[in-house]
């Protein structure tokens, strides 16, 4: 599979008025499926995205 590098900034839900930034890389099949993966790990996490989450090819 393909590997993705992602960044997006965060609100942190457990913390009212945290936000941070969070950035990696992962496998997907596809950008759409790297953007959901992450976009589900980050709120499982306690985090909110505040804005678009960018995948881009590694």
């Amino acid at each position: 599979m393909p590997m993705y590098s992602f960044t997006a900034d965060v609100a942190d839900t457990l913390s009212p008025g945290g936000t941070t930034n969070a950035r990696g890389t992962l496998s997907a099949p596809s950008p759409e499926a790297a953007r959901k993966t992450v976009m589900t790990s980050l709120r499982s996490r306690g985090y909110e995205p505040t804005g678009d989450v960018t995948v881009t090819p590694k």
